[in-house]
């Protein structure tokens, strides 16, 4: 394993930041993985420390057959965002933007540069498009703290092969992003990780982190119609809830991970097996835009009346939010606007107008194809 710390431009005297990246192997392929891009998000970061022990053992082994690198922790501005013992790192502080947002290369230059390159040979595209990914990433302005850091991350990997980025909800079942062009590696991961939940999205619209991997290759194919051998994909991985840092967990994930990394031809005789489904729930594959969002009418205190991984059906009562507020005792009833399977829920019990309280994966659509569903 190799270990380089890149510095992050200082924002103020005495504060200079790092980002640590590990890397094994070596090859034309490169696996990419992170956590803790939103720094509040923390069971991805104990998972990613065990992946590096079953890597070291495999690179000792001589079983790493093509690059890994690895990103322990994606967000040293986050995670120095401690306000009277807590810690937001979501959001920059300076800008106010979301870590996992605003970072998408622009695809019409990208096409702009590559329109007289790109031939018949799939695998020489592929080199293309990357080459000219990487020069847009140099070429990126990064005017603010965050936009460094979006461009150290993105010099890591924009090129890769496969992406995943480890994140986690506040509560909910595990679940996996990917693009809607990728149905079959997606599905691939979700089986490897057991994860009952798979989400499937159009990278064409407003993207995250994984999005802005994609979208490049999305639209180079729509637009010039060059083959393309082995375009990137790459997933957020839900890594259940900001609760759910535990061994037995990040054991399960980190075995999940490795067994895809096998199957993609990142190593070989890692002994790693898919996971059972969580909770034994059968696989619920859908589109992002069919994610039904419950939000809160009003403030008080969120009591819940149905639990993760439950099938329920419109009109079923849900939620009690208690008026703390009121004349009396008092509580309004939030009923289920939809059927289907409640998968997220909030650990934020004190909720107001607008407090998203629940995620239920449906049949039908919800909202408006390439957007995202909160923040």
């Amino acid at each position: 394993m190799h270990t380089t710390r890149l510095p992050l431009p200082a924002p103020a005297p005495g504060h200079q930041r790092f980002l640590t990246v590990h890397e094994f192997g070596q090859g034309e392929h490169k696996a990419y993985l992170q956590a803790g891009l939103h720094a509040d998000e923390w069971p991805g970061l104990l998972t990613i420390q065990v992946l590096l022990e079953k890597l070291q053992r495999l690179e000792a082994a001589g079983q790493i057959t093509q690059r890994i690198v690895i990103v322990p922790y994606a967000n040293p501005v986050g995670l120095n965002q401690r306000l009277f013992g807590k810690f937001p790192g979501r959001f920059d502080a300076t800008t106010g933007r979301n870590f996992n947002r605003g970072m998408a290369i622009d695809s019409d230059d990208l096409i702009d540069r590559l329109s007289s390159q790109l031939g018949s040979d799939a695998a020489a595209n592929d080199r293309m498009v990357r080459t000219g990914l990487r020069q847009l990433v140099d070429e990126k302005n990064a005017d603010y703290e965050i936009d460094a850091l979006h461009k150290a991350l993105l010099s890591q990997s924009l090129d890769a092969t496969v992406v995943l980025d480890l994140h986690c909800d506040d509560a909910a079942l595990p679940h996996v992003f990917y693009g809607d062009h990728q149905t079959d590696i997606g599905a691939q991961l979700a089986d490897c990780l057991g994860f009952p939940v798979r989400l499937e999205e159009d990278v064409r619209g407003t993207v995250a982190f994984d999005g802005s991997h994609t979208q490049p290759w999305v639209r180079v194919a729509d637009v010039l119609n060059a083959p393309l051998d082995r375009p990137c994909f790459a997933a957020t991985v839900e890594l259940r809830g900001r609760q759910d840092v535990n061994e037995n967990f990040a054991q399960r994930d980190a075995e999940g991970l490795l067994a895809f990394l096998e199957k993609q031809g990142f190593v070989r005789n890692s002994g790693a097996q898919s996971q059972a489904s969580e909770m034994g729930l059968p696989p619920t594959t859908l589109n992002v835009d069919q994610v039904k969002v419950v939000s809160s009418n009003s403030n008080g205190l969120v009591v819940y009346r149905r639990e993760l991984g439950e099938h329920i059906r419109q009109g079923d009562h849900l939620a009690d939010v208690v008026q703390l507020d009121g004349e009396g005792p008092q509580r309004e009833a939030v009923y289920a606007p939809t059927d289907g399977l409640l998968f997220g829920r909030t650990q934020s019990y004190i909720v107001y107008p607008g407090t998203q309280l629940a995620m239920i994966a449906t049949q039908e659509r919800q909202i408006k194809p390439g957007t995202q569903l909160t923040n």
